[in-house]
């Protein structure tokens, strides 16, 4: 079953570059630039999308591009020689190329240099194009952009009812990118309510599971879904399923907005050590009726981002917003 993950992962992965690399570097992007004005005027619901745009990206007046912004040809280079975070930038440069090729972007992955997912956990000095931001008031300077959506935008179809499923939380996963997983793995495997395990790296601990592959998971009322290096990337498709998402009071957010996500709501909150997880479940184990209430509003969350060319239009809206605000042309 782990193999059967791994080839439609990599399915998914060769079907995205095979349909986006001979558009980054074949296609014209006069093309691209002149079908901007008529995306732009696309008839969608027009106070969900600028709500949308204010909440990615919060400034309101007008600022410079920093002495470290770069160019799209500029950007094209770098990524060429650097090859690395390749779908950011692949789902950055599909955007840009509407816009005005000689405009500069201040953008995390501009550098040669590997930038960990970490740096999310870092407010930057100038407004910045970023994946994820610390959840507050204090991250104006970081502008949410649909970023390396082939691994993390990936929703299911549940066909599992709920009341059907386990009376079990589940999770699986690597321990070393987030000293709060290792703490929940380490501390609580031993409870018959959880069936959770690290998977990576495989070591020859008592805590260590086998692999479960996302179709098993979809077996269990709940699904834990902790933050790694900064987001929790399990948490999209398990909000799109029938089961319920278990999760301490999110830090990070990125394009899916989980800064939005309310406890009882969206998701079922638990304390940043885990003490009152048991108590928690067990208490929605009881209540079938508030489960599926929140399962109901987690799924009617997830359907927002379905839409592509909505998706697609929200984030031109802002990248021309960013131009505006910067005095460059469109």
């Amino acid at each position: 079953m782990q193999n059967l993950k791994s080839s439609n992962a990599k399915r998914r992965k060769l079907l995205y570059y095979l349909y986006y690399t001979p558009l980054v570097y074949f296609f014209p992007s006069v093309i691209f630039r002149l079908r901007l004005k008529n995306i732009l005027n696309d008839s969608f619901q027009k106070e969900h999308i600028q709500s949308r745009v204010k909440y990615y990206f919060k400034k309101t007046s007008n600022f410079r591009v920093s002495n470290k912004s770069k160019k799209l040809s500029e950007l094209f280079w770098n990524q060429f020689f650097k090859n690395k975070q390749n779908s950011h930038f692949i789902d950055f440069y599909m955007l840009l190329r509407f816009f005005n090729k000689k405009n500069k972007v201040d953008f995390i992955y501009s550098t040669k240099d590997n930038i960990d997912s970490s740096i999310a956990k870092k407010h930057p000095p100038y407004p910045t194009f970023v994946k994820s931001r610390p959840i507050g008031s204090n991250n104006q300077n970081s502008i949410l952009l649909k970023l390396n959506q082939i691994k993390l935008f990936h929703f299911i179809k549940d066909p599992e009812k709920f009341e059907n499923k386990k009376n079990q939380a589940v999770w699986r996963g690597d321990i070393r990118n987030n000293p709060h997983r290792e703490y929940f793995v380490k501390n609580f495997y031993k409870i018959p309510l959880f069936d959770i395990g690290q998977t990576s790296p495989k070591q020859d601990v008592e805590w260590r599971k086998s692999f479960m592959s996302i179709k098993d998971q979809l077996n269990f009322k709940f699904i834990f879904c902790l933050e790694g290096k900064c987001i929790s990337t399990n948490l999209h498709w398990a909000m799109s399923s029938n089961s319920v998402c278990v999760m301490p009071k999110p830090k990070y957010e990125s394009w899916f907005m989980e800064g939005k996500l309310k406890d009882g709501v969206h998701y079922i909150k638990v304390k940043d050590d885990f003490s009152d997880a048991k108590k928690k479940i067990e208490f929605y184990n009881n209540n079938n009726d508030k489960c599926l209430e929140i399962i109901d509003n987690a799924n009617k969350f997830v359907e927002q981002f379905k839409n592509c060319k909505q998706e697609r239009l929200i984030q031109l809206l802002i990248l021309k917003q960013y131009f505006q605000f910067t005095g460059q042309n469109e």
